[in-house]
């Protein structure tokens, strides 16, 4: 991997998800008591376990292939949908605890801004001519060659 011949599209993914995964360590909710430190969350419990997921393939989306090119289809497609629901997770979450919003710390902030950044690098920066519908039916149709691939077997009489 040479970050200096990366396509701009795969970089900013890359460093998108990279800054993600690093929040999901960091404290998401911290209680303070005091001005004392009463304790902290991060986020690598219940959902935020999928956000997790979803930053690493989108990390990994982007290191597969030629790296000097932009995503193809089938991998765009695959990264928006990463970025999309770890987008989807974290905006949820925030709506849900949005009574609690002065509890949320750097590590939740970080995590939702690197949904989002993963988001926009994979959808900004993509190919001429690439659109969602086109990116669903490579989807489909690369997912289908795969299963009639593994599916050589004769039926049974």
């Amino acid at each position: 991997m040479n970050f200096q011949l990366m396509s701009k599209q795969r970089k900013f993914i890359l460093i998108a998800a990279g800054i993600g995964v690093i929040a999901m360590f960091l404290p998401w909710i911290q209680i303070s008591i005091l001005g004392f430190n009463a304790g902290s969350v991060n986020g690598m419990h219940g959902w935020g376990i999928v956000v997790f997921l979803c930053f690493l393939a989108a990390g990994g989306i982007t290191l597969m292939g030629d790296q000097t090119k932009n995503l193809d289809k089938t991998m765009w497609m695959a990264a928006l949908i990463a970025g999309g629901l770890a987008t989807l997770i974290m905006v949820i979450f925030f709506l849900r605890a949005l009574d609690a919003i002065s509890f949320f710390s750097v590590g939740f902030y970080l995590a939702i801004i690197a949904s989002l950044g993963v988001l926009y690098a994979a959808y900004a920066f993509r190919a001429a001519g690439f659109n969602i519908k086109d990116g669903f039916d490579s989807l489909k149709s690369d997912i289908e060659k795969k299963t009639k691939a593994d599916n050589t077997e004769p039926p049974l009489s």
